[in-house]
């Protein structure tokens, strides 16, 4: 199925497949706005097209997935401009969204230290001075990607990843920062933790947090930390 074109706030958008019952949507330019790619998301979701199961950021591109193999791209590219001819005005609510960390219990601090030429101190520093953007959402359920990390502090991603880095690990790999919603297998290096939840499967939706949202890290003593995470256990 060839890949085909249209057009979104006067911007070239191509869809193509990405499986047989999956399709991909991505902006003709080289690096897209992140809130053009959540506006699109936000859109597409909000209108309920027929069959689809999901909607899946990533900073360059858009998934989308549906319950049926998809053979004929007309009835999607039909909706999608039906969509967006009749979006009217796009007002996202975004929250701040306050982190603790404690990075007493950093995991790659000899790593990170090396990387950067830094020490401990001045990596939180320049660590909890960012506001973070809430740019997309995995590789596990709630997993966050946060966009806006200082270029001082980038680091890349561990030779050998752990098999088991905890939930609420706050990371960094290459030029972003992200928390661990569930304990899992992992690469990223780890500065700290936060005792904060960010996936309840008993919940709906299980994810509190959005895209678009702001993320502030706020440090901690692993005092706090114990009590905080105690209280969000109970």
């Amino acid at each position: 199925m060839a890949s085909r074109s249209l057009q979104i706030d006067n911007t070239d958008w191509n869809l193509s497949t990405l499986g047989e019952a999956a399709l991909v949507l991505e902006p003709d330019m080289e690096d897209p706005e992140l809130s053009a790619i959540h506006k699109v998301c936000s859109l597409i979701e909000d209108a309920g097209m027929d069959g689809l199961t999901d909607v899946i950021p990533t900073y360059k591109s858009i998934g989308l997935l549906f319950e049926e193999p998809v053979h004929d791209m007309e009835p999607v590219i039909d909706q999608l401009e039906e969509i967006f001819e009749n979006a009217g005005n796009y007002n996202p609510s975004h929250k701040t969204i306050r982190v603790p960390v404690c990075y007493e219990l950093g995991l790659d601090w000899d790593e990170l230290e090396s990387h950067t030429g830094l020490q401990r101190d001045e990596i939180i520093r320049l660590h909890t001075a960012q506001q973070y953007t809430v740019a997309m959402m995995g590789f596990i359920p709630g997993f966050l990607y946060l966009q806006g990390l200082d270029q001082r502090i980038s680091c890349p991603r561990k030779n050998e990843p752990r098999t088991k880095v905890p939930e609420g690990a706050v990371g960094i790999a290459g030029d972003q920062t992200g928390i661990y919603s569930l304990e899992s297998p992992g690469g990223w290096q780890i500065l700290g933790r936060t005792p904060l939840s960010f996936f309840d499967g008993d919940n709906d939706p299980p994810v509190s947090v959005n895209l678009g949202d702001t993320v502030i890290f706020e440090p901690i003593s692993e005092e706090d930390f114990t009590g905080l995470k105690m209280d969000s256990d109970s």
